[in-house]
């Protein structure tokens, strides 16, 4: 004998197959997202989920045995008191715990159904839930009017769950529609209060791939009928055509759809921090964010979406190592940041990443044509000057050697000077220009400059600006060791770090007050600008001096 099918039969298939789709696809994006507060809609969507999958299988089997009827029972009458949670934010408490309590006793009710044939429990558990949080929902509106809407949904689907009191499992399609499965929407509204952008993100774009591989597939079985000799080559093409479609597609989509275009492009100017702080302000408008609330990790590069998208940040790596953090609050109407708005941060990174060598590159320039044309303005001649200095070498007499090795180094350290074409050298190029000098200097001040240098092994080989140490040895000598009667020492340490190469210079001269800017000021605000342009804007010389003697020091960053 042929069964008869109810007219809800095909409605509930299908609404039910579409909840367990669009609750597992919900379930599988909150899952990914780590923010606070999401475990109590995480759980909601899974008991969705659950009891969509139930429902499937009772029409599947054709019947509901007691067990899978308590099961679903259970799990519907569990779904408002979480939904009732996140539309009062759980204040008061008392509210919520009586929602909690509410769906407990209703639960208590289904699965003692297991052990009574009473039809009394089934439909006494259904009118609790029902009765009560129509209720709560009503005070959910009058307290909460910012979500009012949320609370209305709320109550149509306590008033929903009415329906499943009838013995009879499927009425007209037009019930099962409104009342039956009208409690997905009405779920589904709830939950996508605070999760409504990152989920229209994923549904449109898995929509509409879905959309262009169903044309694709019906394009390949419409050529495998007609023209079934070249179906093989007829569908690798497609295949190809499909993955570029399928960008293509996603591409307008976002400009369509979300109205995002490409990141704006910043105008490099002369001054890092400066440029960065426009960068950042240029990025706030493109977003419309507003002011940042929450924290991001300082030590992460690149882009991070923090709380579900409700705010997001940006971290630029600099030459020196360390993280520039730029932050973009809320933006207006609650909307979130989404999947594409981190390729445009990454974007928008590797554009500022762009400027700042920019910047770097042009007071790297600029201070090369300064020297220059300091080197013009002195009529210095290089051919003429070594030419000076090799006859001036060829008329000293064999005997007088140190003058000799003085012509010597001064050649080295002018040849030295002169090169324009190198932002860094080795530490060993550098330390042979520094003992060039401190030869020189031994000559003309004799037992009053005492020196030491200790070079660790492991930092020889490092590559260091150019002239960055020996204008700090020769202002240790000119200001500090020379105008002290008694003369003093010049100590040089160069040495590795947890965080780089620690160059030191240390003197035992006249030193000056802390309230005083140290003279010499010319060679130490060169290398300073040097450091800056080569390491950023935090890289910078530490000055410390008393009347015992002054100690400069600075870092060779680890990522240099």
């Amino acid at each position: 004998m042929t069964p008869v099918v109810p007219d809800g039969h095909f409605v509930n298939w299908f609404g039910h197959s579409a909840g367990a789709v669009v609750f597992g696809l919900f379930f599988g994006l909150l899952w990914g997202d780590r923010s606070p507060g999401r475990n109590k809609a995480l759980v909601a969507t899974l008991i969705a989920f659950l009891w969509n999958a139930a429902e499937l299988a009772g029409l599947a089997q054709g019947s509901v045995g007691p067990y899978l009827a308590a099961f679903e029972s259970s799990l519907f009458s569990f779904l408002p008191a979480l939904l009732f949670d996140l539309v009062i934010s759980g204040d008061p408490p008392l509210a919520v715990r009586t929602g909690y309590a509410l769906s407990g006793c209703a639960t208590v009710l289904h699965l003692a159904e297991l052990i009574s044939d009473s039809d009394f429990l089934h439909g006494a558990g259904l009118d609790i839930v029902a009765t009560g949080f129509c209720a709560l929902a009503m005070y959910a509106a009058i307290r909460r009017r910012q979500r009012a809407l949320p609370a209305l949904a709320l109550l149509l689907l306590s008033l929903s769950i009415l329906h499943f009191a009838e013995d009879e499992r499927h009425a007209a399609w037009w019930v099962e529609v409104l009342v039956h499965h009208g409690g997905i929407p009405l779920a589904m509204f709830v939950l996508l209060q605070d999760y409504r952008f990152v989920f229209l993100d994923a549904l449109i774009r898995f929509l509409a791939n879905i959309l262009v591989a169903l044309v694709f597939s019906a394009a390949a079985l419409v050529w495998r009928e007609k023209w079934p000799s070249t179906a093989l080559a007829a569908i690798t093409g497609l295949l190809i055509l499909y993955a570029f479609t399928r960008v293509r597609v996603q591409t307008l989509l976002t400009r369509l759809a979300f109205r995002r275009t490409d990141p704006p492009a910043f105008r490099a100017n002369s001054d890092e921090p400066t440029f960065l702080d426009q960068a950042e302000q240029t990025l706030r408008i493109y977003f419309g964010a507003g002011p940042a609330v929450l924290e991001a990790d300082p030590a992460m590069d690149g882009p991070q979406l923090l709380a579900n998208g409700r705010e997001a940040a940006l971290g630029i790596r600099l030459t020196s190592g360390q993280i520039r953090m730029m932050r973009f609050g809320r933006r207006p109407g609650g909307r979130r940041y989404m999947s594409e708005d981190g390729v445009a941060l990454r974007r928008a990174a590797a554009r500022i990443r762009e400027g700042i060598e920019a910047i770097r590159d042009a007071g790297i320039l600029r201070l090369v044509s300064q020297a220059e044309l300091r080197a013009l303005q002195a009529q210095i001649h290089p051919h003429f000057l070594f030419n000076a200095f090799n006859t001036l070498y060829g008329v000293i007499p064999k005997e007088a050697a140190g003058a000799r090795r003085t012509v010597l180094n001064l050649a080295d350290i002018f040849r030295y000077f002169l090169r324009t074409n190198q932002t860094f050298v080795s530490l060993e190029e550098e330390l042979r220009i520094v003992r060039a000098y401190l030869e020189i200097e031994g000559l003309r001040l004799g037992a009053k400059l005492k020196t030491e240098l200790n070079i660790h092994p492991d930092a020889a080989q490092a590559n260091i600006p150019l002239l960055s140490i020996e204008p700090l040895i020769e202002n240790a000598v000119k200001h500090g060791v020379a105008p002290k009667a008694a003369g003093g020492s010049v100590q040089l340490s160069v040495r590795p770090t947890e965080n780089g190469i620690l160059v030191e210079v240390a003197d035992t001269g006249v030193g000056f007050p802390a309230s005083d800017k140290p003279s010499g000021g010319v060679g130490l605000e060169n290398v300073r600008q040097r450091l800056r342009l080569c390491y950023g804007p935090d890289a910078d010389l530490d000055i410390q001096s008393s009347s015992a003697g002054t100690t400069v020091r600075f870092t060779v960053p680890r990522s240099a």
